[in-house]
């Protein structure tokens, strides 16, 4: 079974090209929008110390991502892909970090494989298209764990690599946060106390260049902000680090099995050689000190987010490049018959559901759905795209126990699916971005319009229209800590302040969820509200200006 997860290139080059075919596609409500529109905030403010929402603070995360967004929209515009292509370029930096560590751990046919199986990861490939900080924060943390390892394994490299894992550790930091030092730290410790020809070659990790250099490259940022807001450590560690962890403050909790269906999900096509690869490890640790390594880095990130009293299945990206290199290990030796049983289960399964999704195209024209701002030929595309998807990825789990080359099958149905869901992503977009109702309102507002959202916010509306969004009526959510500012009272509201429209000045524009329609235009005063316009699941109000009297 030797070789057979050889992959040619030139299928690991279409799986990382993938994401340009989406790179302009309007961005998705509601992180993809708020991770373009920090960064285009920034660029045009000119502010590369405070990041800001909707022309408020925003401090929960560290600025490494909006200054990568904010450098690109000043070279190139503010657009989508402007605002998406660093995320493209440190989606290659990542995969060029698995196919490395593969490559010399093991050997480039290793390397090429994790690399094809990380670029084409489901998990992975979303977010490479929807903006999060999850991807930035993988991408360092898999340089810094790879640079470890080579001064484990390699200590005459220990000169270059320890300053160079510092570094990468720094930029995790600059990220998302603690994480990027806490897991490496532990993950070394524990791989320490495991295999004793790693102590002495630990000790070069002890490195006063690389130490100076991740303080500075990670602390100028904190310290000046810090100047500017006298509150935002204990913000940022206290409350965004601690308390996210802890309590339940932030309202995304899960049960504990959670991050057992997320991981095995998001690695879609590539599950159950991970599994084999997982498996044989945790039966004999002690066999291939490398492989446990990987392992452990895995199970370490899926049991501290476990824990947590904040789950989010973005949370777990970071075990996929790990997860990755098993899986290729495991193609290279031959998973067992169980992973195949496996393999071929899921193939059937996805290949039931593809069936189910294209009866669907015939029979939605006909069902009775609840309102979503889709017509039924939308609905009719988005369930032949579902289907399509889903069976390129069972034909694969099906086909891949009996190809010769299980992962080039593997590789190729995980490529198609991954064109297929983008396009799927790429054309619900009239039902998950708020582009549309956002270039109306910038087509129709004038400077004394002001604009509002009621009982919800949409990030788009400020990335679009280039304009704040006036009033936030019934809603906080990521603004709690602009909020204690006195100075942002008054963007926020209540019904009192819906029930004193219209203003004397200017119209006033309210972008809401199509079901609050019905409880809203029962409080402006009568006869007020000029218009309606349905964007999707979103409605806008056209609400006319009282006038002098």
């Amino acid at each position: 079974m030797k070789g057979t997860a050889a992959v040619p290139a030139w299928l690991l080059a279409a799986a990382l090209a993938l994401p340009l075919f989406v790179l302009g596609a309007p961005l998705i409500e509601i992180d993809d929008a708020r991770y373009a529109e920090v960064p285009r905030a920034m660029a045009a403010s000119g502010d590369w110390i405070l990041p800001s929402l909707n022309a408020m603070p925003y401090v929960e995360k560290p600025p490494l991502w909006y200054w990568l967004g904010a450098a690109s929209i000043k070279l190139l515009g503010a657009g989508e892909a402007a605002a998406r292509l660093p995320m493209l370029l440190l989606a290659l930096l990542g995969a060029g970090g698995v196919y490395w560590l593969g490559s010399w751990l093991y050997s480039p046919n290793i390397g090429r494989t994790a690399a094809l199986a990380t670029a084409t990861a489901g998990l992975w490939l979303f977010l490479v298209h929807n903006l999060t900080l999850d991807l930035p924060v993988s991408v360092f943390l898999l340089w810094t764990t790879a640079l470890i390892l080579r001064v484990l394994e390699k200590p005459a490299d220990a000169g270059w690599a320890a300053p160079a894992a510092w570094a990468a550790a720094a930029l995790a930091f600059l990220s998302k946060g603690l994480i990027s030092f806490l897991f490496p730290v532990l993950w070394t410790a524990v791989l320490v106390g495991l295999f004793p020809k790693w102590r002495r070659p630990a000790l070069k990790l002890f490195s006063p260049p690389g130490v100076v250099l991740a303080a500075v490259v990670a602390a100028p940022w904190f310290f000046a902000v810090q100047a500017r807001r006298p509150d935002f450590l204990h913000t940022f560690f206290i409350e965004q680090h601690f308390q996210r962890y802890l309590t339940p403050k932030y309202s995304r909790g899960a049960p504990w099995w959670f991050y057992l269906a997320v991981v095995p999900a998001g690695l879609l096509p590539w599950t159950a050689p991970f599994l084999s690869g997982l498996a044989k490890t945790v039966r004999s640790p002690f066999s291939d000190a490398r492989a446990t390594a990987l392992a452990l880095w895995v199970i370490g990130v899926v049991a501290f987010f476990t824990t947590s009293s904040s789950k989010l299945a973005t949370y777990a990206l970071p075990v996929v490049p790990h997860a990755a290199l098993l899986a290729a290990l495991s193609l290279e030796d031959g998973p067992p018959k169980w992973a195949w049983r496996l393999c071929r289960g899921a193939g059937a399964l996805l290949l039931l559901c593809a069936a189910v999704a294209a009866l669907l195209h015939f029979r939605l024209p006909h069902l009775s759905l609840p309102p979503t701002g889709a017509d039924a030929p939308l609905l009719q595309r988005l369930a032949v795209l579902a289907a399509a998807t889903l069976a390129a990825l069972g034909a694969a789990q099906a086909y891949a126990p009996s190809a010769r080359r299980p992962a080039f099958a593997l590789g190729l149905g995980g490529t198609a699916a991954g064109l297929l869901a983008l396009a799927l992503v790429s054309a619900a977009s009239p039902l998950i971005s708020a582009r549309a109702l956002a270039l109306s309102v910038k087509e129709s507002a004038r400077p004394e319009d002001e604009v509002w959202t009621y009982d919800s916010y949409l990030h788009g509306l400020q990335f679009y229209t280039g304009r704040p969004v006036d009033k936030m009526v019934y809603f906080v959510g990521e603004f709690h800590y602009a909020r204690r500012d006195e100075a942002n009272a008054q963007r926020f509201g209540d019904d009192d302040e819906v029930r004193a429209l219209p203003r004397r000045e200017g119209r006033t524009f309210v972008a809401m969820k199509t079901g609050r329609r019905a409880h809203f235009e029962t409080m402006p005063a009568k006869g007020s509200i000029s218009s309606w316009r349905e964007f999707g699941p979103w409605s806008l109000a056209e609400i006319r200006a009282r006038g002098p009297r």
